[in-house]
Formats: C-alpha cells, structure tokens, sequence
C-alpha cells in the first residue's frame, strides 16, 4: 500500500518485482547475445517479441510503468547491440545514429510495451 500522489489516499501498489524485472532483462539478453548473430534478424526479434508480449501481459494490469520504461529501453539497447555486431558498426554513436528506437520498432518489428498502465485505458472505455 502507499498514499497516491493527488489525493493522499491509500492506494494497492502492486507493481513487478525486481526479480521478475531481472528475469525478462536477462531472456533478452540472453535472446539477443552475439553468438545469434548468424540467425535469420526476423527469428531473433519474434523470439525477443513472444518474451516480451508475455511479460507485459501477464503485468500490463499494475502500477509498472518504471517496469515498463525499463524493460523496453533494455530491450531497445539490446537490439541495438545486435545489430551493431550484426552489421559490424564498432561505435555506439554510429550504432544510435544507424539504428534508431523509431526504426528498432518500424523497420525491425519490435513489440513496443505500453507506457500507460491497462487498467487506465479499460476504465476510460467504460
């Protein structure tokens, strides 16, 4: 429980653990590690997205926003690596400047986590 920050109210603050956090950080890395660099992009990205449709939607339903936010930055900075070993690009600069988050998502097919919790958007449609 903890006070909500308008009203002041005890609200339930349930939110992913940081084990549970750690664990998907680790499946994608793990996913996107240098030795699958010979695999076909397209079954590295599915195999990263099915691991991340999961998890965002076993906890799209909480107060994980931070969660979120962190886990959908690992998975961009992640892919990104790939890419830059994938395409042999040695600076991170010239890996953010060839490999943008917008083209990660567009070009590449990366599943984007939502950034506003579920139960937010299902209240509003009621």
């Amino acid at each position: 429980m903890s006070r909500g920050a308008k009203t002041g109210k005890w609200d339930p603050n349930v939110r992913p653990s940081d084990k549970a956090v750690g664990k998907i950080m680790a499946k994608v890395t793990d996913l996107t590690r240098r030795e699958l660099t010979c695999i076909p992009l397209d079954d590295v990205v599915g195999s990263v997205n099915r691991s991340l449709r999961g998890w965002a939607g076993y906890f799209h339903f909480r107060n994980s926003s931070l969660a979120m936010s962190k886990v959908r930055n690992h998975a961009e900075q992640r892919l990104r690596i790939h890419l830059r070993k994938r395409h042999k690009v040695k600076n991170w600069k010239a890996g953010y400047a060839k490999f943008p988050s917008r083209d990660l998502y567009d070009r590449h097919g990366l599943h984007k986590l939502p950034k506003v919790p579920g139960w937010k958007t299902v209240h509003a449609l009621v």
